[in-house]
């Protein structure tokens, strides 16, 4: 233990001496506080609009006055996606699914104000905020500064010094490991406990934060050991680099983006718009009169002898709407969580590409989240339209005006109510796969130092 600890000293005192740390912090720091300062005042511009927007459309519910209550029925209403405190960190898919849902009669429409509609998983574009910008850069950094860590040391004979005073090819790379690995956390220190903070402050749970930054640290490490095994197992500083670039871009770039297409592939579903044009076939003109003969028994038993016969049919038709959108949605729902599913599976071949994908998860930004807030728009669309026909129906026979008692319920029923991720994330398994496998080529790079000496 004493010979890897001189280890690491000598490799942090030749790190201060040759600028490594200062370019690591600088470069780090500079580009992720920038990152959490544009995103900072990005969120807050976005939920500054969007806050007016949903004050602008209460404001218009509560104005309609004596309004037909079947004209407001089928004038809908936006329900508009809170931002998660944890977008400061991770954008994850908020970029690329909707963020508003038009609540209507007999119909559940899309996600609007999306920046990709039906492109498909694929057209997904570079992730944006802090945790991309650690998970991009430091590693590449490592690679561009620190790829001879062990090649060049054995290519200038330094390393078969350092064994013949007493140092084991073990405790070389236990203490270079640790180097790198205390290099690339401190340099990401700055910009974490800025972007933590900032977020803690806006809404983000502490133990949500803390697992944030024990994924990413986590990460990095990982990366900091692969960097060391690569350059122990090469024989020059030149083919490190290249090795370790090669290896940079399939985990960073390359895999992140093959997965998307892979997962198409292999688990394709409809488009949504079809699902959705099927949907609004089946449900048109759809009136059970089963359920509109249950309507009235309730009814009457609450004492409303006399129900209004066109508050019951328009009460009926949504009820067996929803129920006819529940079965053709649902094997929909079922096949893009299996996408999901795979996509997290997918990510365990790059340890970077499975804690942005558990980042996600955690921060409230991921695939999961936006299933979550469809159903939750779903479940408020019918709580609307249930609220308007339920009154509709109590009225007397010929009556069909709203009141402003009634907007106000309509407005307070609009408001999603807090629905949980249909499932918990799977990406997590591969760091502790990339785990073993580092270790792994550590005990394989220290056998390959001591047959090379």
């Amino acid at each position: 233990m004493s010979a890897s600890w001189a280890v690491f000293l000598h490799e942090w005192t030749r790190f201060w001496r040759t600028g490594i740390v200062l370019a690591m912090v600088a470069i780090v720091s500079l580009i992720g506080v920038a990152s959490v300062i544009i995103e900072q005042r990005t969120l807050s511009a976005e939920r500054n609009e969007r806050q007016a927007l949903r004050e602008q459309e209460i404001e218009q519910w509560l104005d309609l006055g004596d309004a037909h209550i079947h004209k407001a029925a089928h004038r809908g209403f936006f329900v508009i996606r809170e931002l998660p405190p944890g977008a400061l960190l991770d954008r994850g898919v908020l970029d690329f699914g909707g963020a508003a849902v038009w609540l209507e009669a007999h119909r559940r429409n899309a996600p609007q104000l999306r920046a990709i509609d039906s492109a498909g998983l694929s057209a997904r574009g570079m992730p944006r905020g802090l945790g991309p910008v650690l998970l991009w850069l430091t590693p590449l950094l490592l690679v561009v500064l620190l790829h001879g860590i062990v090649a060049r040391e054995r290519a200038s004979g330094s390393l078969a010094f350092s064994i013949s005073l007493g140092a084991s090819p073990a405790a070389i790379v236990l203490g270079k490991t640790g180097a790198l690995i205390s290099l690339a956390w401190i340099a990401a220190l700055l910009p974490m406990v800025l972007g933590l903070t900032l977020a803690i402050q806006t809404g983000l749970h502490p133990l949500s934060a803390a697992t944030w930054a024990g994924t990413m640290l986590t990460a990095l490490g990982l990366f900091a050991g692969l960097v060391v095994a690569v350059s122990s197992v090469t024989r020059s500083s030149l083919a490190a680099l290249v090795a370790l670039l090669l290896i940079w871009f399939a985990m960073v770039v390359l895999w992140p983006r093959l997965a998307p297409g892979i997962t198409q592939t292999l688990a394709p579903i409809p488009s949504s718009q079809v699902v959705r044009s099927e949907a609004e076939v089946a449900a048109e003109g759809l009136v059970k009169q089963s359920t509109e003969r249950a309507i009235r028994a309730r009814l009457q038993t609450e004492g409303i002898a006399n129900p209004n016969p066109s508050g019951v049919t328009a009460l009926a038709a949504e009820i067996d709407a929803a129920e006819q959108f529940e079965r053709i949605f649902a094997p929909l729902e079922t096949r893009m969580m299996r996408q999901v599913q795979l996509l997290d599976g997918l990510s365990w071949l790059s340890p970077l590409a499975a804690a942005d994908r558990w980042a996600d998860s955690l921060l409230g930004v991921s695939d999961r989240d936006q299933f979550a807030f469809e159903q939750q728009a779903e479940a408020s669309r019918m709580a609307t339209q249930r609220t308007l026909n339920e009154h509709w129906a109590r009225m007397t026979p010929g009556a069909a005006r709203g009141t402003q008692e009634l907007w106000r319920q309509v407005v307070d029923a609009a408001r999603p109510a807090s629905k949980d991720r249909l499932t918990k994330s799977l990406a997590w398994p591969g760091l502790l796969l990339w785990l073993l496998v580092v270790i792994g080529l550590l005990k394989f790079s220290i056998r390959a130092i001591r047959r090379a000496i």
